[in-house]
């Protein structure tokens, strides 16, 4: 499935989901949403972002529910794989450029789990 069909399947369900109608969406032409709706057109990150906000959304949740809906892979599954991506992105010292994009989370913001292993530390004895 290509990744318009999916994003196409994923609008239409949540503005089924929200009751929101074509010309609730001020911003954006019906024409346009019809488009995507259809699979027939793609957006910008802009737009992106102003259909998200009209869904109550992150454009990162739109964008995860579109890749699951093309990938078969649940959310949580896809969520995983870029917490993996961007974790060996830190252990190679980040992206040059990219002062915040890939800092570690704080462990207040893990889950308790992820908190208790990011707090341990190993400490080793040299023998004399």
């Amino acid at each position: 499935m290509s990744l318009k069909s999916s994003f196409a399947i994923v609008l239409r369900a949540l503005r089924c989901k929200r009751n929101l109608s074509q010309r609730d969406f001020g911003d954006t032409s019906r024409t346009f949403l019809s488009k995507l709706e259809g699979a027939r057109s793609s957006l910008t990150l802009d737009k992106l972002e102003q259909v998200s906000q009209r869904l109550e959304l992150s454009s990162l949740t739109l964008l995860t529910l579109t890749l699951s809906q093309e990938s078969g892979k649940s959310a949580v599954e896809l969520i995983d794989d870029l917490r993996s991506e961007i974790e060996g992105l830190e252990r190679d010292g980040g992206v040059p450029g990219l002062d915040h994009a890939t800092h570690c989370t704080p462990a207040r913001k893990l889950r308790k789990h992820q908190a208790s292993l990011a707090l341990q530390t190993q400490i080793c004895f040299q023998a004399s």
